[in-house]
């Protein structure tokens, strides 16, 4: 053993060549550079030109906001009606591009490109979409392979026929759809079927496709869970019938465990009792969506944002495990939950306010802001979100567009705000910043899927119009309250312009004739108001609050003029105006009671103003 602490370095081999090292060695201390080997090119074949056509679609796709979005939805269509003119296509390669055919054809469809003269590829389009899906459902039925593309044209047939306001056929073809599925199916298709009946059902009456462009210039499930527009259907026969479809898809989804797809069913019941106005179910469903959710509140608490440190691996929402649920907010790292989350608070609070519970609608309110702040909606920046499943593709969901979101809940603070008392009431802030915020949005460009349409940024655009038409309202309402009349006037004036500017006018007449009247009634001019209030009544639907509203608001005008009348003995300057008769009181009674909230406290006023007993008075 060598105990030598420096000892001394070996030499250097020698790279002559010498009896001590074999020349094999030397070569291969060579010192000269050795190129590397170039890799070998595989070799390409040509792709065929069936396989290239039927996929240039999904290359060539692009958002509706893309500048090159109408030349791809062109190109897409040249290139699908040339691959099914080519001879001896295998069957697949056929149901792809017919199926690829319609798809792009309905979104030529809504978008209103077949009825602008500049798009002259376009016309004709209704025909073709039908032709297509009939020639894609024969090649379907034909080969059991492609039973997959069968339901999915059946879905698309049926969406057509919707359009074409064949309500009655469109209601037989979904029905015959889910009838026909087997245990074997994929469950993302059996559940865009029940999303599809619900969908037929609560709007019978689709709106009008777009003309042309908006101001700006698939595969999914595609169910709106946004405040209803004036189609949503109030028939109860259809309600039920939507409420059945849905019962039926939670059904299916405990049986399946797929846990998502229950809790996508009570956010749309819940969505479509709150649209409907049945107040007396709402409480029941909206329990069970906080359930599903983890949330638990206290009424009459604001807890302050804490994000736990501990996310739970089911997928749950986290959650402080030592904290008690009324002390905390909790976040969500899932879209899917996110989204189910911000649309749910959002109608707990306004069926809460409808209710007259400021205490239970505060801590949701909170909540919601708290979600909103913590940069929630980019998690689905698009509106898509997926609800993951057992087995087979997710399903895709077209939700309510985040910027749409966004701007609702400074309206629904604005309304869960009621007290106008102060220097700056948060009635008023909300609506002021909504505003303002509206404003700044419009600088900002729409985030969509590829798989969207013009349609989608026309109905977007209209619904931050109503948007903003609201919070004009409610800074109008909030005016009149603080006797702030020159800003009401000018509030109005605006409003007007607005809806005129968006042809939203007619959905607007009735409440715009009811803040005139207010407005009216509280600076004195009274024949003015009782004028207004008779034009909001017969211009609002029937049975509708606002028609409700001003029937009240008219019988009590008429109550006080002619009590001021009896006291000041009828003098001239007083107004003469109709007796209230007891049959017309009791009729907007009933239907303040009816209505329930705000409204059934005005009709005991009313009661009580014509009762002649004391005691029911008081």
């Amino acid at each position: 053993m060598n105990d030598d602490i420096n000892p001394r370095p070996q030499k250097r081999a020698r790279l002559d060549s010498s009896p001590e090292m074999p020349s094999s060695l030397l070569s291969s201390l060579s010192l000269e550079p050795t190129s590397p080997s170039k890799p070998q090119e595989p070799h390409l074949k040509p792709l065929p030109q069936a396989i290239l056509l039927v996929s240039l679609p999904a290359l060539l796709a692009h958002p509706p906001t893309h500048k090159f979005y109408i030349p791809s939805i062109c190109l897409s269509l040249s290139a699908l009606r040339k691959c099914v003119t080519i001879p001896a296509l295998s069957p697949e390669i056929e149901c792809r591009a017919w199926t690829g055919l319609a798809e792009i054809g309905m979104r030529v469809i809504a978008g209103g490109l077949h009825e602008n003269e500049e798009f002259p590829w376009a016309q004709g389009i209704e025909s073709e979409v039908d032709k297509a899906l009939s020639k894609a459902s024969v090649v379907s039925q034909k080969h059991p392979s492609l039973r997959a593309y069968k339901h999915h044209i059946a879905l698309l047939q049926v969406q057509l026929s919707h359009w074409q306001h064949k309500i009655k056929y469109a209601r037989t073809q979904i029905r015959n759809l889910l009838s026909s599925f087997q245990h074997t199916d994929p469950p993302h298709t059996v559940y865009a079927a029940y999303l599809a009946a619900i969908s037929i059902f609560t709007t019978p009456k689709p709106a009008p496709v777009p003309p042309a462009f908006s101001s700006q210039a698939s595969h999914a499930a595609k169910y709106q869970t946004t405040p209803p527009s004036p189609a949503y259907s109030q028939n109860p026969q259809d309600v039920h019938a939507a409420l059945a479809s849905v019962s039926n898809m939670e059904t299916l989804s405990l049986s399946q465990k797929h846990i998502r797809v229950t809790l996508l069913s009570h956010v749309l019941r819940l969505r479509i009792l709150v649209a409907t106005s049945m107040w007396g179910e709402v409480a029941e469903t909206l329990q069970r969506v906080e359930a599903a959710l983890g949330l638990s509140y206290e009424p009459a608490t604001t807890p302050k944002p804490r994000r736990p440190d501990d996310p739970l691996s089911t997928g749950q929402p986290r959650r402080q495990p030592d904290a008690p649920p009324a002390e905390e907010f909790i976040f969500f790292d899932d879209p899917f939950e996110a989204a189910m989350a911000v649309h749910a608070l959002m109608m707990s609070v306004v069926y809460f306010t409808h209710i007259g519970s400021a205490a239970d609608a505060s801590p949701r309110l909170s909540h919601l802001h708290a979600l909103l702040d913590s940069g929630v909606l980019d998690k689905f920046a698009e509106g898509t979100v997926e609800v993951k499943l057992s087995a087979g593709p997710p399903l895709v969901l077209q939700i309510t567009h985040p910027r749409i979101l966004f701007l609702l809940a400074f309206l629904v603070s604005s309304v869960a705000k009621r007290d106008p008392v102060g220097r700056k009431p948060k009635r008023k802030v909300f609506a002021v910043e909504g505003l303002a915020s509206w404003e700044k949005e419009l600088d900002i460009e729409l985030q969509l899927s590829p798989w969207a349409n013009l349609g989608d940024i026309e109905e977007v655009e209209q619904r931050l119009a109503r948007i903003k038409a609201d919070l004009l309202c409610e800074l109008i309402a909030v005016s009149i309250m603080r006797s702030e009349w020159d800003v009401a006037e000018q509030n109005l004036a605006q409003l007007i312009a607005h809806t005129r500017t968006y042809n939203i006018f007619p959905y607007f007449a009735a409440r715009i004739s009811l803040h005139h009247a207010h407005l009216a009634h509280a600076i004195g001019q009274t024949s003015r108001a009782m004028e207004c209030y008779r034009v909001a009544a017969a211009l609002a639907e029937d049975g509708s609050f606002v028609q409700t509203t001003a029937q009240a608001s008219g019988i009590v005008l008429r109550v006080g003029v002619r009590a001021q009348s009896v006291r000041l003995g009828k003098r001239k300057e007083s107004v003469d105006v109709e007796e209230v008769s007891a049959t017309e009181a009791m009729q907007v009674t009933k239907a303040c009671r009816n209505l329930g909230g705000t409204l059934g406290a005005v009709g005991q006023v009313i009661e009580a103003l014509l009762s002649n007993e004391i005691l029911k008075t008081k």
